[in-house]
């Protein structure tokens, strides 16, 4: 599936995006016109990196640049009003910061439990609420949140992740009501993709017993969130698409 959008004119935000799939968004955002900030809470110098990179793109402004976390509601209001000073007004959100531990449910402690949820999902309620808050009246939007597969199968060690990136859906949906018809809210699940993975961070993998051993790319996750960003099109919105190869159909 390959689409051409025409982003000349808007501003992008991608938490979680400087690396794998979040960094490809957000490349794909720039080479389609919007000026794009990438936010992230791991290391600064990856995050500089990804922005070099997407600054040899062509555009019309400098790629900002943010170590943020999203958890933080002081931190999210300022990247918002920096955003907005130095990029314009924000119209594309891609709500793709994440935090995936792998630990077994009875020793599972309650920090761990609520540093995943604030990560990924109350950080996506904030960025979302402040892209609504902020959004002139004469523009429209687009958010884009990246669910996760092991939210639609059954999966050990991964109940906080499960619970956060099942929330994400339902936030989606009280997104699309809340703009409808200005503001669209979708997300995209990517299934088994073949991304760079920490040292000791966990690669995901599952019984396929139809015999289904497809592994996805980057570039497929872009190539289904990339239409969900046009603000332009207001009609698709509520929806989540699954990216997984045949994994799991709903």
């Amino acid at each position: 599936m390959r689409w051409t959008v025409n982003l000349s004119g808007e501003t992008a935000l991608v938490t979680g995006g400087s690396r794998n799939i979040g960094f490809a968004i957000a490349e794909a955002l720039r080479k389609a016109g919007a000026n794009v900030c990438i936010a992230s809470n791991s290391d600064k110098n990856t995050l500089n990196q990804a922005a070099t990179r997407l600054n040899k793109l062509p555009g019309n402004k400098e790629v900002l640049a943010q170590l943020v976390d999203v958890a933080e509601e002081t931190d999210v209001v300022s990247l918002c009003e920096q955003i907005e000073n130095q990029l314009g007004p924000l119209t594309i959100l891609v709500n793709g910061a994440a935090n995936r531990p792998h630990q077994p449910f009875t020793e599972m402690s309650r920090n761990d439990w609520t540093a995943v949820i604030n990560t990924i999902l109350t950080g996506a309620f904030l960025t979302s609420r402040e892209l609504f808050k902020r959004l002139p009246k004469e523009r429209k939007a687009a958010i884009v949140n990246i669910g996760g597969l092991s939210a639609h199968r059954l999966a050990k060690n991964r109940a906080h992740v499960i619970a956060a990136k099942s929330g994400l859906l339902g936030l989606t949906r009280a997104l699309a009501a809340e703009g409808l018809g200005r503001i669209r809210a979708n997300a995209v699940v990517p299934g088994v993709i073949n991304t760079e993975r920490r040292p000791g961070q966990f690669t995901p993998s599952f019984e396929n017993k139809e015999g289904n051993e497809l592994e996805g790319t980057i570039e497929d996750v872009v190539s289904a969130v990339l239409p969900f960003c046009d603000p332009q099109d207001v009609y698709i919105t509520g929806q989540t698409l699954h990216v997984n190869g045949g994994r799991f159909t709903p």
